[in-house]
Parts: structure tokens; C-alpha cells; sequence
């Protein structure tokens, strides 16, 4: 079951229902919480503790308030005589906190320790782990006086005028609008503060109830929550807020943390003791870089926010990207991109742009790829245009290209990329040989502040089929035996790219005894777990549903005739759909399934939540929210009378709550039943329409010895993406290098592909691997 399908946050603005606890609001609906990592300064060896995650907390959404783990929290605010008064060291007060594992905030309790010019530090009360575990024995939870000093002065006289530097400054938040003030607390001025202290940044360390917190040796609980930024909590306090967890500041903050790695006690806890310099501090830096982005472009991509709050820990000093990734104290990040971590988190196989396209802990790859990328963005054009990006309000690749035109820059974000990706290969081999590099400028290939390495021995770096969309495989060029070849044992190299991606399946079910209703949970909703259960056999005809889940984009598609006497669709509809940010549609196409458009049925809507994932919202109208039963669904189709066209019904969903989906039944087209008891004669989008790939970027990278020069060669592709090289083109290209790759990027300028694109690359005749197409 997803985390996230307990409860959904009411839609209307401003509104609050206290038999849960949901709350919700406009500004809160726009943005929430997400727990992010912290700084990764990890033997690169080795699997980090902290669990990285995306910026915002359950797609945005506001997480539902737990009344009863909020409930002695709620009493001792009514009671606090807090108006008018000054913040005192040793004040206690109401603040909230995150259960991750049960996909909630609750109240408790917080005692300011520290003020300083920008920031207060309140921390949690009960910080202790459950009953009988053994960190609790050893203090693994106390934040001392001395602690929480240093950590004021690190923010006040270093993070905060650095970042506002290289970022921006946040506004000032003076509690007045906070959402539960009044209906929660009885009073709308408890979290009022003067001019002063409205610029204040409200620390938060707590123990975050993750799946560590709870049970530390479950595969969830390997890694726990450092830190995030939640502008939830920013909606609901009228505040700006961020969390830091309270586990081992012992080790974790300072320039010179105790190094206890030889007690016994805490090796028999399952804990290092090993000290980890600034680790907090340079997860604060990470984070509020993140509140930062959420005033300046809110709605920015994973990958870039997430690089610019990696980059802010360099610009803090809290982090040292420019170490060999095989070194002990290397960055995590950094080490996983290049292939120096385990091999369960991945290696350098991994998209830019499509966030998580490697699923579970190769998400680390993911930061690498973002954090190396900014990097090289800041090596090349310096901290003003670090600051730009982060400012801008284009995303992804166009916000990129837009500031590269603002700062005159002659070059597109998709060329970046390439010269990116291929100098994570050539940077460490071009820095050692003297700066000698042969089909390329130096400065294109290189990143002054990395000392970048591929592991071409890893099969991660290639393994998965096909090349991921703005990313790369780093294909290590061998024979059929598998022996690496030196380029003068190179004869042939030949690429072809396939055309289109590989098809989805039909993810449709056939249903033939679909519910005649969406049962309701505790919380009045139908949930994707209560379908996947097995809801209760209905009474009616047998169904198609859309199955249900997270990241949809479920469709059936079917040929039909229009009649022209008689030009209408009619079917009846069962949805459970979240309101507002998911949605079930039908949809026409008259081009074979090169474009659709979305039909004006009897109860569609163009209406959704501001910060609806555009993807959805571009195939508006549709269906959203709970039909409470079965409707009838109509739509006019006379633009299409005496025409064959395609229909397509298809339910699309974003990150989170996963509702019950959309079932039809009775399709009728001008009267003639289309049949919905079985999937015969039904497609998905991809195998009506195949996605055509945009492009693909070889290169060739050659690799001697310390004195030898490196070799780059871009390999020509013709317009079917084809390309070949051979007999003294290969020694022009690549000398005598004794280490000879492949860089194989799929270009995807969209960034909406979900695929990875299939090649095949082959050798002296040999095909190489990696490509998933032979």
C-alpha cells in the first residue's frame, strides 16, 4: 500500500475538519512537506545512512494532521499565555512534526533553545526512540547548549549570508496568516511575532518518525530522514519552518565531532560512532536552499532543485566535490554518478532529468548526476549564473536555456549535457596528462571543481537496455569474449538507434464483476488499497478499469466508425479520482493516435489544483473527484460524423493517494455497443502511436596513460540515427588509446519520456552491451 492513501486533504480552500485531522487550504493544496537528505561526505564505499528523497512532500499536497498524536499538544497551546510576548530561552511551544511511516503531521511539544539574527531553535521535548531501543541508552538523541550555539552562529554568520548571496532571501513570515492558529489552537496570534523576528527561520529538530525511527533493521529503516524543508509546515504556522532530525548530533555536527567508533556500546547498537563533520549543518544548507526555490519557482523539477541544494553544501564549504570518488571522505553523490558505490545504488547509467528513473536507492545516482551537473554549470559560468538559474521561472532544460540566453551564453542546454556527461568520463584522465585532450577543447570536457572518473568495469553503468533520456550508458568497447580492446585493435564501430521507444502494454483490466460503488475507508474515502483487496462483487454488466496507482498514464484505445445520423458517445462511468489533481478522460484522435483530444463528457471539468502536474492537465477536460456510484457520461462527437477516428478512455495520476481509478461499461457509439467485457481489440496509446525518439548523442572517448593524451570523437549520425566509423577514421579519433568507451545519450529535449531509448552498438562485428536491441 502507498504511504499516502490513508487520508486526502479537503480541497476547498481555507477549510478544516478536525475528525482526522485533515486540514487543507489553498496555499497548503499548492505546496507541502518533503523530507530531503543530508550532506553526503560518506566513504563513497559505502551505502549512506540518510535517505534522499524528492522536494516536496507527497506531490505537493498537504499531509492530513493526526488529532490524536496531536491531542496533549493542542491542550498545552490553549493553555500558553504566548501574546505580546517576547521568544525567551526556555519557552515551550506547539509546533508541528512529521510520521512519515504513517503519512501524517501531528502537534507536540518544543522548547526554544537558541536565537540568533535569522534563526530560533526549538527542540522537540520527547525525542526518544520506542520503548526497549538501545539508542536510547545512548543519548543518541540529546542536543546539548554547545550544540545548538555553534549551530546558530553557523547559520547566522555563515549559511544565511551565503546563500543569500548565491540564492535570494525568503520573506518575512510574522505567523499572522498561519492556518491553524485559531481553528486548532484557539488563538489566531500564537504564532504572531514582531518585525524582527518575522525574518527568523524557525529550526525545528525533532526525531522524525521514519522507518528508522521505528525499526531500524527493516530494508526502509537502513536509511532515516536528515532533514526537509516543508512548506506545509510554512502554511499551517504562518511561518518559515524547517526540520532537522535530533539523531547522533554528537557525531554529525561541528568541525571536530568525537570519534567513539571504538565503544563497544555503540557497535552493539548497530552504530558507527564515527564522527561526520558539519553533516547538519551542511543538511541545513541543502534544505534551505530548497525553502529558498519555493519563493523564487515553486514548481521547479527535481533535478534541477535538487542540484542546487547539493551545490549550496559547496558553496557553504560543507561538502568538497573536488576529491577522487574512490577516496574515503568522498561525496556520496558524486561517488554513485561515477560508479563508486555499491552496485545497489546504481552506478553511472542514469537519466538527468527523469528523477528516480532508476527506482529505490539508485535515487543516490540521481543527486550525483544533478549535483555534478551544477558543478560543471558553475565551473564554467560562474556563482551569477548559479544565482540566475535559481531565480528563474523556466524549468528544467528551457529555464536552462533561457538563462543561457540571458547570459549571452552561445550554446543550448542539450549541448551542456553532452559535454556534461561525456566529461565525467575524460575529466580526472585530461587533468592528470597535462590538459592534453585530441578532438575536443579542454575546457568543454572538464569541471574545475571535480576530479571525475567513469568505472567503466561496473555493469551499471549499461546494463539497463537502451540509453536513458539525458543521461548516458558508458559502454566499455570489448569482443566477444569480453575482453576490453585498445583502440588499435578497433576496426569497426557501427551504431543504429532505433526510431521509437518500446510500447506499453495494455495496463487496462477487464472487470466482470465491477462494484456498483467505491467503499468508502475510515476516512471517507475509496483507496487504490481498498480496489487491490477486492471490493464486493457489483450487480451490472462487466467493465474495463483503469487499475490504479502512482505516476499513471493508463489508456485504451479502440477504432470505431461515427454514424453520421447519430454522432455521440455515451458510457457509464464508476470513478474514485483524486480531485482536482488526477483525472479519467475520454479522448478522439483523427491522426492515428498522433494527437488526442479530450471530449466534453457530461461531468468533465477543466478545473484542477495550480500545481496539477501540466502533463495531466494538458488533456483536459476530464473526470475528477468520487461519481458515488455509477453515471452516465455523454459527449458530442458531430465534428466527427461519417468518420473513422480512434477513442480513447485513459486515467492519468500524479505522485500520490492512490484512489480507486475509473471503470467504464455500456460504451456506445451512435448506438452500436462497443465491447467492454473483455481487452479484445483494445491498445494502449504507445501501440497505436509509437513514441518517436527526438535523437541520440555518441561519443567515442579514448583513455591512455598519465603522460598520453585523452581522445573525444562525436560520432556522425544520419537521419536514422546511424552511424559508423572505420579503418584510419578509428586512429584519427582515438590514437592509441589502451581504454576506448562509448558515451551513448538518448536525447529527449521534452523531458517527458519514460523509456529508455533501444540501440545497437556493435564492434569489430561484436555487439556491445547495453543497448537492448540486437
Amino acid at each position: 500500500m502507498h504511504r499516502w492513501t490513508r487520508a486526502r486533504a479537503l480541497t476547498a480552500a481555507g477549510a478544516l475538519a478536525l475528525t482526522g485531522l485533515s486540514l487543507s487550504s489553498q496555499a497548503a493544496v499548492a505546496d507541502s512537506s518533503h523530507p530531503h537528505p543530508a550532506p553526503t561526505a560518506n566513504p563513497a564505499g559505502t551505502a549512506d545512512d540518510v535517505r534522499p528523497d524528492s522536494p516536496d512532500l507527497n506531490g505537493g499536497k498537504p499531509l492530513p494532521l493526526d488529532k490524536a498524536a496531536s491531542r496533549q499538544a493542542i491542550k498545552e497551546a490553549n493553555r500558553d499565555a504566548l501574546r505580546g510576548r517576547p521568544m525567551t530561552i526556555g519557552q515551550q511551544k506547539t509546533w508541528l512534526a512529521n510520521d512519515d511511516t504513517d503519512g501524517s503531521v501531528y502537534l507536540k511539544r518544543y522548547t526554544l533553545r537558541g536565537v540568533g539574527k535569522h534563526v530560533q531553535v526549538w527542540v522537540a521535548n520527547d525525542r526518544a526512540f520506542p520503548t526497549d531501543d538501545c539508542r536510547n541508552n545512548l543519548g543518541t538523541t540529546d542536543v546539548t547548549d554547545a550544540q545548538v550555539h555553534q549551530f546558530v552562529n553557523a547559520f547566522d554568520d555563515h549559511m544565511y549570508p551565503i546563500e543569500s548571496k548565491a540564492f535570494s532571501k525568503p520573506p518575512r513570515l510574522d505567523g499572522s496568516e498561519s492556518l491553524i492558529a485559531g481553528p486548532v489552537l484557539k488563538d489566531p496570534n500564537y504564532y504572531k511575532v514582531g518585525k524582527r523576528q518575522s525574518d527568523d527561520i524557525v529550526v525545528l529538530v525533532d526525531n522524525v518518525r521514519d522507518a528508522n525511527f521505528y525499526d531500524p533493521t527493516t530494508p526502509d529503516g537502513q536509511t532515516y530522514i536528515a532533514g526537509f524543508f516543508s512548506s506545509q509546515f510554512n502554511d499551517y504556522t504562518g511561518r518559515n519552518v524547517m526540520t532537522i532530525d535530533a539523531f547522533d548530533w554528537r557525531h554529525r555536527t561541528g568541525a571536530n565531532p568525537p570519534d567513539d567508533s571504538s565503544d563497544p556500546a555503540w557497535a552493539q547498537c548497530g552504530l558507527t560512532g564515527k564522527p561526520r563533520a558539519h553533516d547538519y549543518e551542511g543538511t541545513f544548507a541543502h534544505e534551505y536552499q530548497h525553502l529558498l526555490e519555493h519563493y523564487q519557482d515553486s514548481d521547479e523539477v527535481s533535478w534541477i532543485n535538487e542540484g542546487l541544494s547539493d551545490w549550496a553544501q559547496t558553496a557553504t564549504g560543507y561538502v568538497n566535490p573536488n576529491t577522487s570518488p574512490k577516496a574515503d571522505d568522498a561525496d556520496s553523490h558524486l561517488g554513485c554518478i561515477q560508479g563508486y558505490l555499491p552496485r545497489s545504488y546504481g552506478g553511472p547509467e542514469n537519466s538527468l532529468t527523469r528523477w528516480g528513473d532508476q527506482g529505490g536507492p539508485e535515487i543516490l545516482c540521481d543527486y550525483g548526476a544533478a549535483y555534478s551537473f551544477m558543478e560543471y554549470l558553475d565551473s564554467h559560468f560562474g556563482d551569477d549564473f548559479m544565482s540566475a538559474l535559481h531565480r528563474a521561472q523556466g524549468n528544467g532544460l528551457a529555464g536552462l536555456d533561457a538563462v543561457l540566453d540571458q547570459s549571452g551564453k552561445r550554446m543550448s542546454a542539450q549541448t551542456l549535457l553532452h559535454r556534461w556527461a561525456a566529461g565525467l568520463a575524460l575529466d580526472h584522465a585530461v587533468d592528470r596528462n597535462g590538459h592534453r585532450l585530441v578532438g575536443g577543447g579542454v575546457k568543454h570536457y572538464t569541471t574545475e571543481t571535480l576530479k571525475a572518473r567513469i568505472k567503466w568495469g561496473d555493469p551499471q553503468a549499461y546494463d539497463t537496455p537502451g540509453a536513458p533520456s539525458n543521461g548516458a550508458d558508458y559502454v566499455r568497447l570489448r569482443d566477444a569474449a569480453g575482453k576490453f580492446l585498445p583502440a588499435g585493435d578497433i576496426e569497426s564501430i557501427d551504431f543504429a538507434g532505433a526510431g521509437t521507444l518500446p510500447t506499453d502494454p495494455v495496463m487496462w483490466k477487464a472487470d466482470s464483476t465491477p462494484p456498483d460503488s467505491v467503499p468508502a475507508d475510515a476516512d471517507g474515502n475509496g483507496t487504490c488499497d481498498d480496489v487491490n483487496a477486492g471490493l464486493p462483487d457489483g450487480t451490472g454488466p462487466a467493465a474495463l478499469w483503469s487499475d490504479c496507482g502512482d505516476e499513471l498514464d493508463n489508456s485504451i484505445v479502440r477504432q470505431v466508425t461515427v454514424p453520421a445520423d447519430d454522432p455521440t458517445l455515451s458510457f457509464d462511468a464508476l470513478y474514485d479520482i483524486e480531485e482536482g489533481w488526477d483525472f479519467g478522460m475520454a479522448q478522439v484522435s483523427t491522426d492515428g493516435g498522433a494527437s488526442w483530444k479530450s471530449l466534453a463528457l457530461t461531468d468533465a471539468t477543466s478545473d484542477h489544483d495550480p500545481d496539477a502536474e501540466a502533463r495531466i492537465t494538458a488533456q483536459l477536460p476530464g473526470l475528477t473527484g468520487s461519481s458515488d456510484g455509477w453515471t452516465t457520461e455523454k459527449a458530442d462527437l458531430s465534428d466527427y460524423a461519417g468518420k473513422q477516428v480512434l477513442i480513447n478512455f485513459r486515467y492519468l495520476t500524479d505522485a500520490a493517494y492512490e484512489l480507486g481509478g475509473f471503470w467504464v461499461r455500456n460504451v456506445q457509439v451512435g448506438g452500436t455497443t462497443v465491447p467492454t467485457d473483455s481487452l479484445d481489440g483494445w491498445k494502449s496509446i504507445t501501440q497505436t502511436h509509437p513514441v518517436a525518439v527526438a535523437g541520440y548523442t555518441v561519443q567515442l572517448v579514448g583513455l591512455g596513460g598519465r603522460k598520453a593524451p585523452a581522445y573525444h570523437k562525436t560520432l556522425k549520425l544520419d537521419g536514422s540515427f546511424h552511424g559508423s566509423l572505420s579503418g584510419d577514421a578509428i586512429a584519427k579519433a582515438l590514437g592509441e588509446s589502451r581504454k576506448v568507451g562509448a558515451v551513448v545519450m538518448y536525447d529527449d529535449p521534452t523531458e517527458l519520456s519514460t523509456k529508455y531509448a533501444p540501440y545497437t552498438l556493435t564492434v569489430n562485428g561484436v555487439a556491445q552491451p547495453g543497448g537492448g536491441q540486437q
